[in-house]
């Protein structure tokens, strides 16, 4: 029945997609954050959905009636170069089998992005990015949320939709993520209008915001407590109502603590300990990153991490020694992958795409357009807490930052149209 379901979801999204082709993009980043390819048991999961969907993205923008607000900006163009750089360094691979399968996937989700802005060109359509990020994403925690609140959670189990360690089935990835939504939730809350009841849609997005928190405190991931501190602060320092944050913060402060065992204490107590294996082994990558990247200045392309090899004296003054571990880092991940040239492309769309949202909210901070200032406000919460997340996490080139790079694209084109009108 689940497979079923699942298609006739996807089945109806694909049909509407030709009165609109704004909801292919809704519902090939649907397929991409849930990944229903990889929930049901049957029929769905051997669709090639993402295929169909990205094809059909493909042929309708070309098609897309003119627009003259709707442009490519510069953060268009170095997503661009770097997607193209991103396949140059398969031709120096370390691991070309491996590196060849990580690039399959790590491409689309580049230069899907380019393509997203595009198709936003309204309110309405921008709202249903946002919708569809949320729905997608919580998808993961509601299952995850809920088991924590029964038995507590903990470290590496598989508690949500995806039984995997991999994509939203990880730890670590899914605390970060189930925080950057909350802004997201957040603008929703007071802005959204496409759900008809505004009491019902605002009872549901506070149980998203309380899911995602307890899906992120119960990974265990010491990911989660650096984003969910970052957050925090955000939300008293940066926003209007600095009151009301403060209260919602201790409120969640004091939730962490009701919930929070003895184990989760204890391991968020390891962040900064310099005997600890776990965190000095990413210690030891970055390290050697970066040994390796000033004698292979362009990088090793994907998975490259697999040859390294280090040894790190630690605090006690035993010696750790690691081999082929995983980077724990988009910053290094993409260092040792795409090399100088690539950690500076990578960096300028993030500054990019910063920067997008502050122009829209000091150019719309009258008021003028409350939902356009919130929605670039929330959204700068949001990649600030995935630059501090993902500073202790691999997910480089996994789709998420990709989309918030669109929407600061489709955000600045609906501003200079507000704006100049």
């Amino acid at each position: 029945m689940r497979g079923l379901f699942l298609f006739l979801v996807y089945s109806a999204m694909l049909v509407l997609g030709f009165n609109a082709s704004f909801i292919f993009v809704m519902a090939y980043v649907w397929v991409d954050i849930f990944t229903p390819q990889h929930i049901a048991f049957s029929i769905i999961s051997s669709v090639p959905v993402s295929l169909i969907l990205g094809l059909c993205v493909f042929i309708a923008f070309f098609r897309l009636p003119k627009d003259p607000f709707v442009k490519a900006r510069g953060i268009t163009w170095v997503t661009l170069m770097f997607g193209i750089w991103m396949t140059l360094t398969l031709i120096w691979a370390e691991l070309p089998g491996p590196a060849l399968g990580k690039w399959d996937w790590a491409f689309k989700s580049v230069m899907f992005s380019i393509l997203v802005p595009f198709f936003l060109r309204s309110r309405v359509h921008i709202e249903a990015m946002l919708w569809t990020i949320v729905i997608s994403g919580i998808a993961h925690c509601i299952p995850f949320g809920i088991k924590v609140l029964l038995s507590g959670g903990g470290y590496g189990k598989p508690l949500g939709l995806i039984m995997g360690n991999s994509g939203y089935g990880e730890g670590s990835t899914l605390a970060l993520i189930s925080i950057c939504l909350i802004p997201m939730c957040l603008y929703l809350f007071k802005h959204q209008t496409l759900l008809p009841n505004a009491r019902l849609a605002r009872l549901m997005l506070g149980g998203f915001i309380a899911l995602a928190l307890l899906t992120s405190i119960g990974t265990y991931a010491r990911t989660g407590l650096v984003s969910i501190g970052v957050l925090g602060l955000l939300l008293i320092m940066r926003s209007k109502n600095k009151l009301t944050y403060l209260v919602l913060v201790g409120i969640a402060g004091g939730i962490i603590a009701l919930i929070a065992s003895d184990a989760w204490v204890g391991r968020m107590g390891t962040i900064g300990d310099d005997s600890e294996g776990s965190a000095m082994g990413r210690v030891a990558v970055w390290m050697w990153t970066l040994d390796y990247v000033l004698s292979h200045p362009m990088g090793g392309s994907f998975e490259v991490y697999r040859i390294n090899e280090t040894k790190l004296v630690l605090g006690d003054g035993s010696v750790l020694t690691v081999m082929g571990k995983a980077f724990h880092s988009i910053y290094f991940e993409v260092l040792g992958e795409t090399g100088f040239p690539g950690i500076a492309m990578y960096l300028s769309i993030m500054l990019m795409a910063r920067n997008g949202f502050a122009r829209v909210v000091r150019r719309h901070a009258d008021g003028e357009h409350a939902w356009l200032t919130d929605a670039a406000r929330y959204l700068l919460f949001t990649i600030y807490v995935f630059m501090a997340g993902g500073a202790f996490i691999g997910i480089g080139f996994q789709s998420f930052f990709y989309y918030l790079a669109a929407l600061s694209v489709a955000l600045v084109n609906f501003s200079d149209r507000v704006y100049k009108r």
